[in-house]
């Protein structure tokens, strides 16, 4: 079995936490402030369907140097990759394959910019994961994951085994994983429902279940969506055929009070990713040359909201 390091005690990493201690695995998780005290207290509270139980693992407000991990999770939010980063500073003489889970598409590049000895896989979670009161709740459709490079060069040997045992962990933790080349096209195109859907829906002050059914609303989603595949595409990363038809499909299909996380956050006030998902695609379209009218549209009615975009 291997030695995972889980930083971030959110919902994703602590439903990662929990899954590979039962899978048999030595895990640390490393959390911070209340939360840290709680996992001390209860361990993971794990909702999953309807069956409700703890997983005591292993929990630290640091990474321990004399401890070196056959993997790295980051499972924070994207602009708590740098603090994230500063915990991982006891290992930097460790070899160990890196996983970033975090939202948006640029995650793996700062990782691989801090950690540049590293292996780094970007990755794409798959799943309903919500932490409330204490407790991490997995509704929905089972979790899986897709993981691959976003460098520009080949996969070493090396690497491709440490990518192949991190999969084979997560597999045995009963969570599909499927190892990919590249894994920029995946990571777009989950980009493009997440910074969309998850920009709309707070800037007409509707949940993301309201959104289809408000013609105003549904018809500025369309269109920026369409404005990042397009961005995506000057960038060259090709998304699926029909990827946009296929994110409303599955829209269509929320009930009327589903919200996303960065809507939660936004309209909470709380410190967001919205830098790195709506706030990013006007970024990119500068980077492409080319013009987001829709997302900046989004934007202004976010603002005219009085909502908090740092």
């Amino acid at each position: 079995m291997s030695r995972f390091v889980i930083i971030g005690a959110g919902a994703i990493g602590s439903f990662l936490s929990a899954r590979l201690h039962e899978a048999g695995h030595d895990i640390l998780l490393v959390a911070r402030g209340e939360r840290l005290e709680m996992l001390q207290a209860e361990g993971v509270r794990l909702l999953e369907g309807k069956t409700d139980r703890q997983v005591r693992v292993p929990v630290s407000g640091a990474c321990d140097p004399g401890a070196s991990p056959d993997h790295v999770i980051l499972a924070t939010k994207t602009f708590q990759l740098e603090s994230a980063l500063e915990l991982l500073e006891p290992l930097n003489e460790a070899r160990f394959t890196l996983l970033t889970v975090q939202n948006g598409v640029e995650a793996p590049k700062i990782a691989q910019a801090a950690l540049p000895r590293t292996e780094v896989l970007g990755a794409r979670m798959h799943g309903f994961f919500e932490l409330e009161e204490g407790i991490v709740r997995h509704t929905g459709v089972p979790a899986t994951l897709i993981a691959g490079q976003v460098a520009d060069r080949a996969t070493a040997p090396a690497s491709a085994a440490g990518a192949a045992s991190l999969a084979g962990d997560l597999r045995v933790a009963s969570i599909p994983t499927k190892l990919v080349p590249d894994m920029r096209p995946a990571l777009w195109d989950k980009f493009m429902m997440a910074a969309t859907i998850g920009g709309v829906a707070p800037a007409f002050g509707l949940n993301v279940g309201e959104v289809l059914a408000h013609p105003q609303a549904s018809a500025l989603l369309r269109d920026a969506m369409t404005e990042v595949v397009q961005v995506a595409a000057a960038l060259a990363i090709d998304l699926p055929s029909g990827c946009i038809a296929e994110k409303l499909e599955f829209i269509a299909r929320f009930p009327p009070g589903v919200t996303s996380s960065l809507q939660r956050d936004l309209e909470s006030g709380r410190p967001s990713e919205f830098a790195h998902l709506t706030g990013a695609i006007p970024r990119f379209a500068r980077q492409a040359g080319l013009p987001c009218p829709a997302a900046d549209d989004v934007i202004a009615r976010l603002r005219a909201r009085g909502l908090r975009l740092d």
